[in-house]
């Protein structure tokens, strides 16, 4: 589907999808109490609907990348860097979101002379203006964004229970709003050249394992796991995909390991994950629209775990059908089957 104008490999579903997505968004706004209500009216205003589910998942806007444009923000070292090489290493533009000038200056070596082409944009991801700004530079110089990539974080590793506000402000304005405000820049132009986009994030296992005492970190980027799915749900029946990117341990030094400066004593060698592979998993995350691109999978017992305790922890009640039938609105989201099934369909490796 990548390279084509059209808008969705569906087109009956485009024009009906977005005003009952639309409704759906309205109908998750009303409290408990409304939809109640809601559900006993007769008259002008129906019932907000979910549309049919889908029977099979969006296809993937961008399965071939190469001479497309890539945007990575923070890509000038560690997993940004990773994610960026390895664009490029797949015939895309890339540009390169940096703050620092030394870091940028270590990173521009190890793209492959005769690539398609590298941008460095020095850009604060919390400046609003500064993506509209960002935007028109990158359609000066590459023509169309295709691939964004919020790959920008803040490790505030303070405890919520004891973190200052400025902690959370910066956090959140990192971790979270900076997110929006490249889906609020380059949303609208995806829609517009209408050549198949897709957006990711760069979330962590944090996002879905709060394991570790840095709950101002994990609460931001469960916000951020959040949006992209939001975004899945919005965009379905468009040639425009979402993906968070929730790695575990990847070493930020990008350089070869032999020429790293050895581990402190007794340390041993660093058993992380290479920022490159994880650039890897992230760009075949990308090809195959995967809403969520995992790398590490040690965490699996303990994302299962989570998931249990949801529904342990769910009343073993029935509820009033009134009630019931009121909230199948939002009881129900066609995304994940979707995503089961698109998982279980046999693809390449990552390195392919």
């Amino acid at each position: 589907m990548s390279g084509s104008n059209k808008k969705s490999s569906r087109p009956e579903e485009t024009e009906a999808i977005a005003p009952d997505r639309r409704r759906f968004l309205e109908g998750m706004a009303l409290s408990a109490g409304a939809l109640a209500v809601l559900a006993g009216t007769r008259g002008a205003r129906a019932q907000p609907r979910m549309p049919p589910a889908p029977t099979v998942a969006q296809p993937p806007p961008l399965k071939e990348v190469a001479g497309k444009t890539a945007y990575i923000t923070a890509s000038s070292d560690g997993i940004g860097l990773g994610i960026a090489r390895a664009c490029s290493n797949a015939g895309m533009k890339v540009v390169i979101g940096y703050r620092n000038e030394d870091r940028l200056a270590k990173a521009m070596p190890y793209f492959k002379p005769g690539n398609a082409g590298v941008h460095a944009i020095k850009h604060d991801v919390t400046d609003r203006d500064g993506w509209t700004k960002l935007l028109d530079e990158i359609k000066g110089k590459f023509g169309n964004l295709h691939l964004l990539v919020n790959n920008a974080g803040a490790k505030t590793l303070a405890q919520a229970s004891q973190a200052k506000a400025e902690d959370w402000d910066n956090a959140v304005a990192v971790n979270f709003t900076a997110i929006y405000n490249g889906v609020l820049a380059c949303l609208p132009h995806f829609k517009a050249h209408g050549e198949g986009a897709h957006i990711v994030t760069t979330a962590s296992m944090s996002g879905v394992v709060p394991g570790v005492l840095a709950g101002v970190y994990t609460a931001t980027k469960i916000a951020a796991v959040g949006l992209m799915e939001a975004l899945r749900v919005e965009l379905e029946g468009t040639n425009i995909g979402t993906s968070a990117f929730c790695p575990g341990g990847v070493i930020t030094d990008n350089r070869p390991p032999q020429e790293r400066p050895p581990p402190p004593a007794g340390r041993g060698p660093s058993v992380m994950m290479e920022a490159l592979e994880a650039g890897e998993r992230v760009l075949n995350g990308v090809r195959n629209n995967d809403l969520f691109i995992f790398s590490h999978p040690e965490f699996k017992d303990g994302m299962q775990e989570r998931f249990d305790a949801f529904l342990a922890s769910v009343p073993d009640e029935t509820p009033p059908p009134a009630r019931a039938k009121a909230e199948q609105i939002l009881a129900h989201c066609p995304i994940y089957p979707l995503e089961i099934a698109h998982r279980k369909v046999k693809r390449k490796s990552y390195r392919n």
